[in-house]
């Protein structure tokens, strides 16, 4: 098995600019976890092991992003077993680009469980190994930010209110301020498709509700070509609005969560054009104890 991982490792790390035919090929992962109950099992088995297959769950694509719902570092003071704080080891983030990703999202709730220093660090180490990271400015801020990845653009944005400080008080952008964002982006090159990532939506609920669609409405009718969720820690599914691709909850890609509907997740896998909505080409179910396809 291990033999297997490796293979799909070094596939997925082969081509990472757009298709011949212009298209770019983007595969979506849910949220990953370097704390706790997963850093325990690579302190016996390594980081290389634990993550090698998260290779094969994303193979295929010419960018692989994943949400790292984990600070690096040591965490501040505060947290509890039911509102915990979320932090790993930051040698881990070395094995990153071994299981096929370049990318990561931080815009999340955990995002500054270490502090500000925490996530610049956590930042500086992921570039280091040549990582693209997406959300860092809206994790500080709260506002959404539009930046390159290829020849799309991703704007991530945190809509989950953290538990504790400092992050408790970074302000949740609006539908609306989502959707001026996108608009923005647009008018800088308005046939360069837009993918909207958003970590948000009612923890461990199946069903999306009037939050996430608010959101994804706003980001669609301003000119997203694609949206995605995070978040939730359960997968959901795939909806299309006014032709736009919408998932709306991956659920977890790798997490220790007990809870059963947390134990399976989703990658999925959307084909850019220029000028055009996002093409769904495949929806991966992952075990989320393990970070493999199903």
């Amino acid at each position: 098995m291990l033999v297997n991982a490796l293979l799909a490792v070094a596939l997925a790390l082969v081509g990472a600019e757009a298709e011949p035919d212009g298209a770019f090929t983007v595969a979506i992962g849910g949220d990953l976890s370097l704390a706790r109950g997963i850093e325990q099992r690579a302190a016996n088995a390594g980081w290389p092991r634990v993550l090698a297959p998260l290779a094969e769950a994303l193979a295929g694509a010419d960018a692989r992003i994943v949400n790292l719902e984990s600070a690096t570092g040591a965490c501040l003071a505060g947290g509890t077993p039911a509102r915990p704080r979320l932090c790993g080891r930051p040698e881990a983030l070395a094995s990153l680009p071994r299981a096929g990703i370049t990318a990561v999202t931080v815009a999340n709730n955990h995002a500054l469980d270490a502090g500000d220093a925490g996530l610049a660090d956590t930042v500086a180490r992921l570039r280091r190994e040549k990582l693209t990271v997406l959300g860092a400015a809206a994790a500080r801020s709260g506002k959404p930010a539009a930046e390159p990845l290829g020849p799309i653009v991703v704007i991530a944005a945190n809509l989950s209110r953290s538990a504790w400080p400092p992050a408790s008080r970074v302000p949740i952008p609006t539908p609306e301020e989502v959707g001026a964002e996108v608009s923005a982006a647009r008018k800088q090159d308005a046939r360069r498709p837009i993918l909207v990532i958003l970590h948000g939506g009612r923890e461990l609920d199946p069903e999306a509700g009037s939050f996430e669609h608010a959101y994804a409405a706003a980001a669609v009718e301003a000119g997203a070509a694609a949206v995605a969720f995070h978040g939730s820690h359960v997968a959901r599914g795939l909806e299309t609005i006014a032709g736009v691709p919408v998932h709306l909850g991956l659920g977890n890609l790798l997490f220790d969560q007990r809870d059963p509907k947390a134990s399976r997740g989703q990658v999925v896998l959307l084909r850019f054009r220029r000028g055009a909505p996002a093409q769904m080409v495949e929806i991966r179910n992952v075990k989320a104890t393990t970070g493999g396809r199903l």
